[in-house]
């Protein structure tokens, strides 16, 4: 028996995924990650897939995820150095017959540099131990294997989710280590989740982040969601903030995730509330199509500096997102009127986007007219983001009456200790 790896950042990684799910049961196997997670996220935080071969015979395959070793650990060091271990989330085929584990952790250890290694079995049973903190109204902690699986119909029932892109409800059990599980309980309910996974490095950083933040490892947050009738209660920027705390505890100072950038609702939490930045931005991220993403479903990575005082001068409680009336601000050149008129050749310091005001609405009513805007601003966004000096950095959101924008900066030397102070 021995383990043969799979380049996830190959041209033909999507085919080999293809395959490799269909094997595995895709939609009807309730303990396989989502595909489109497997195909755009998984390679990105540092996962690692391996064949189990016996005799040209694949007997399983290993979805390995960075973790840290011992999370209470990183709070007792003064150092910025995590020791980083591996789970192998290990999904056997039907017709293979039982591995034998301490092999293959020896084989793993040898191509991870004797890193630890954990083989999980996902179909095995599983502890749950939740915990709460009382947050203003609300209780937010760990879930219980009740609200692990309500985390899962949440899912299904908030973006009417098909059961290929549910995620299991294993990833919650203490024997898995994910970066972040969080419920919000209201009155006993559960009216919103959060869970994310540690990330090995990531996308590279400006200036000395890597070393002020801790870079090596990060979370990515995966997915949050909160009930339609629990909107309007700031819950999902609780979840956030017990998120960071959370990883802060652990010395990690970096948290991505990806979003929508014509989401203008999101955009006004992430940028405005929560402070976080976005210099990464890549076309057709996600391969799935659904109401939020009836096309293309380009996103920006999200890079928030969760000790910065940018983000902590925001208080828990009773905060406000800042957004920019730009009507008031005559100097912001405005770069596109609508999904027309489009100027590629601005290079003022701080420059606006328009967004459409509700993108959702927009796609389901008129889709052809939310094609055309989500090609425009794919453009301009491929165009003007970046982290490379002369290129821009979003920070902010605005408005103007019913108008809605997206507010980026350009890079100079300078910026990127302002976007750690203001």
């Amino acid at each position: 028996m021995h383990l043969e790896p799979i380049d996830t950042h190959a041209p033909h990684w999507r085919a080999t995924l293809d395959e490799i799910y269909h094997a595995l049961g895709g939609g009807t196997n309730p303990a396989l990650l989502p595909y489109h997670f497997l195909q755009a996220a998984f390679p990105h935080l540092g996962g690692k897939l391996f064949r189990v071969v016996r005799h040209e015979e694949t007997l399983a395959l290993l979805f390995v995820f960075p973790h840290l070793v011992d999370p209470a650990a990183a709070t007792k060091q003064t150092t910025a150095a995590h020791q980083v271990g591996y789970v192998a989330r290990c999904h056997l085929l039907s017709s293979a017959q039982p591995l034998d584990s301490k092999d293959l952790q020896h084989q793993l250890r040898q191509v991870l540099d004797g890193a630890a290694i954990t083989i999980y079995d996902p179909t095995a049973e599983h502890s749950y131990v939740a915990d709460t903190q009382t947050v203003g109204l609300l209780d937010i902690g760990r879930p219980s294997h009740r609200e692990a699986a309500q985390i899962r119909q949440l899912q299904e029932q908030i973006w009417r989710s098909p059961p290929e892109y549910l995620y299991p409800t294993d990833i919650h059990s203490t024997e898995f280590p994910l970066g972040t599980s969080l419920v919000a309980r209201l009155q006993g309910n559960v009216a919103g989740f959060l869970f994310g996974f540690y990330k090995e490095n990531g996308p590279s950083l400006p200036w000395d982040w890597q070393q002020r933040w801790h870079g090596e490892m990060r979370i990515e947050s995966q997915v949050m969601g909160v009930l339609p009738d629990y909107r309007g209660l700031r819950i999902g920027y609780l979840l956030k903030r017990m998120q960071a705390a959370q990883a802060l505890a652990q010395k990690i100072g970096i948290i991505h995730w990806t979003v929508d950038p014509l989401q203008y609702p999101n955009a006004a939490l992430n940028f405005g509330l929560l402070r976080a930045v976005a210099f990464h931005f890549t076309p057709d991220y996600y391969a799935f199509r659904n109401e939020l993403n009836q096309g293309p479903a380009s996103r920006f990575s999200m890079t928030w500096l969760i000790g910065s005082a940018r983000v902590q001068v925001k208080p828990l409680h009773d905060a406000r997102s800042t957004i920019l009336p730009l009507a008031h601000h005559p100097e912001i050149q405005r770069i596109n009127d609508g999904w027309q008129h489009v100027d590629f050749d601005a290079t003022a310091p701080v420059l606006a986007i328009e967004i459409p005001a509700d993108w959702t609405a927009l796609q389901r009513r008129q889709p052809e007219e939310a094609s055309q805007w989500r090609a425009t601003t794919d453009r301009l966004f491929g165009h003007y983001i970046g982290s490379d000096p002369g290129q821009y950095v979003v920070t902010d959101v605005a408005v103007d009456q019913e108008r809605r924008y997206l507010i980026i900066q350009q890079v100079t030397e300078y910026l990127w200790q302002r976007l750690e102070e203001t």
